[in-house]
């Protein structure tokens, strides 16, 4: 798997820094508007055993059990599976007649069933290897407001998560310091910075670790200055501020992550940036 190419890799990083830049000076931007489809699979006949594989879902992630930021146990994933499983196969939620219902619960059953993979190989390049995977995972992510994609309710970034996670205990699949911008003294002391907030729950650590990195000079990658904003995007105390960086994030996301090759890398990192994405999107929530 090649990594990105150092010209694209700092566009984006610039891209990044620009939109963060002018999100702080209030140029306005897009809110997330309505889309007529059923994200949340709460129309049809099955929408109550969707409802009930959601719920199952966002439990992994939930405490006091779960969170984003941990990998769920194998054991906990595969019975979580099998449980969603028989409560869709029992109505009939993959037959003929309901091909056209609630695509995203079955990419998030899909993500959720490659999440026990441990293979290195497939683990490099997951998406690589199933584009017909990876396409509605770049249309959900980039293409779809993610303000909509938080009142889903489907956790798709704590599944894009778990995956990550998973790459974390192969350490031969992962970027390396370099591509993930941690070669040098301004990532290091973000990724400090960041650890810390998180571990002790300060939201003013946590703006003020991504505020600082993207005002600093910096040679790292896109792959930090993503995850800063997806720190401040937590810690924003209004719904539109959070908005407004939530709508930056995934402007920028567009710069960094285009192809499936693209979405293996940012998979690849060592940044807890998709766990993060998936706090800063429940926290639309109220």
């Amino acid at each position: 798997l090649t990594k990105m190419a150092p010209a694209k890799a700092q566009r984006a990083h610039v891209a990044v820094r620009v939109a963060a830049a002018a999100m702080v000076a209030g140029q306005s931007f897009a809110q997330a508007q309505s889309v007529e489809v059923d994200l949340a699979c709460v129309a049809g006949p099955r929408a109550a055993a969707w409802a009930s594989t959601k719920n199952r879902f966002r439990e992994l992630f939930a405490d006091p059990v779960g969170s984003p930021l941990q990998l769920p146990s194998q054991e906990a994933i595969t019975a979580t599976v099998q449980k969603a499983m028989a409560d869709l196969q029992a109505v009939n939620a993959f037959g003929p007649d309901a091909v056209d219902e609630c695509g995203l619960g079955k990419l998030c059953l899909q993500l959720l069933s490659f999440a026990t993979v441990d293979e290195p190989a497939l683990l490099a390049q997951m998406f690589l290897s199933l584009e017909s995977l990876a396409s509605p995972v770049l249309t959900m992510m980039l293409d779809m407001p993610l303000a909509l994609l938080a009142q889903s309710g489907w956790p798709l970034p704590a599944l894009l998560s778990v995956i990550n996670l998973r790459k974390a205990n192969v350490p031969e699949v992962l970027n390396t310091p370099e591509m993930d911008g941690l070669a040098d003294e301004s990532g290091q002391l973000f990724y400090a910075e960041l650890i810390n907030a998180l571990q002790t729950g300060d939201a003013a650590a946590l703006n003020y670790a991504g505020g600082s990195y993207l005002a600093r000079e910096s040679q790292g990658g896109a792959l930090a200055p993503l995850t800063a904003l997806a720190a401040q995007a937590i810690a924003a105390p209004t719904l539109k501020e959070r908005l407004a960086y939530v709508d930056t994030l995934q402007t920028a996301f567009k710069q960094v992550v285009g192809s499936a090759g693209e979405l293996d890398l940012a998979l690849s990192t060592r940044w807890p940036l998709w766990a993060l994405l998936q706090m800063a999107l429940d926290g639309l929530l109220g």
